[in-house]
């Protein structure tokens, strides 16, 4: 079985990165606060809160002047199998 690419970035947990899977109406980076990967997927927050979104890790970009988030707890991502 193949091995998956390691990302060469890791951010820490409530880290601000650049998701550069998904873009603005204006062709920029979303901005996220970093919320952990599990099943090989990114999870990022809205700065000013609200749902979380997936993406693939190797398109995590840290921000040229580096911000953080206080973060209480990290979440765990929401399934749809709450058994899960």
């Amino acid at each position: 079985m193949p091995s998956l690419p390691t990302p060469s970035y890791r951010p820490k947990v409530g880290e601000v990165v650049y998701d550069l899977a998904h873009r603005t109406a204006g062709g920029q980076p979303f901005e996220g606060v970093y919320m952990a990967t599990l099943h090989g997927l990114a999870y990022l927050r809205p700065e000013a809160g609200g749902c979380e979104w997936t993406t693939d890790p190797l398109q995590l970009r840290r921000l040229n002047v580096p911000r953080y988030r206080t973060v209480q707890r990290p979440s765990r991502p929401r399934v749809s199998d709450p058994s899960a």
